[in-house]
């Protein structure tokens, strides 16, 4: 068992480590990345909760990185009295930079998963949403 767990750190480190490489040049980390992507997929116009929720992370980590996206020009808050129900929106850098590394995501996962069959991946997706329901589970989080 600790073998499997191993991987799935090695796989984060080396996704971290390649990405955070690749985006650097355009000033980004991952995390920063994955915040615009969401915000691309949601057009709605998320607020903080809903981005929060959505990473699963604390409100004070996600406001963290929308202020760095913001000083960067990549989004802007819309005005509203309550903090909390300020909509985020991609500016147009915001956009630009998200359809730049999006132009190279079918390259990604041509080379991420090289070898698995439409079945195997379809069966690893199955496998890795279990894995994630047991990690959100009270069982898991009360240990």
């Amino acid at each position: 068992m600790q073998k499997l767990k191993c991987y799935f750190k090695k796989i984060h480190n080396q996704l971290a480590a390649n990405f955070n490489q690749a985006l650097r040049k355009d000033g980004l980390t991952i995390t920063q990345f994955d915040f615009l992507a969401y915000l691309a997929e949601n057009p709605q116009h998320p607020t903080l909760t809903d981005i929060a929720a959505h990473f699963g992370v604390k409100h004070t980590s996600a406001i963290h990185v929308l202020k760095i996206l913001e000083e960067k020009g990549f989004i802007r808050k819309s005005r509203s009295p309550d903090a909390r129900s300020k909509t985020i929106v991609l500016t147009e850098s915001g956009t630009q930079i998200v359809q730049k590394v999006k132009k190279k995501d079918p390259l990604v996962s041509q080379l991420l998963f090289n070898g698995l069959s439409e079945n195997d991946l379809q069966y690893l997706e199955k496998m890795l949403q279990t894995i994630y329901a047991n990690l959100e589970s009270d069982a898991f989080r009360n240990l």
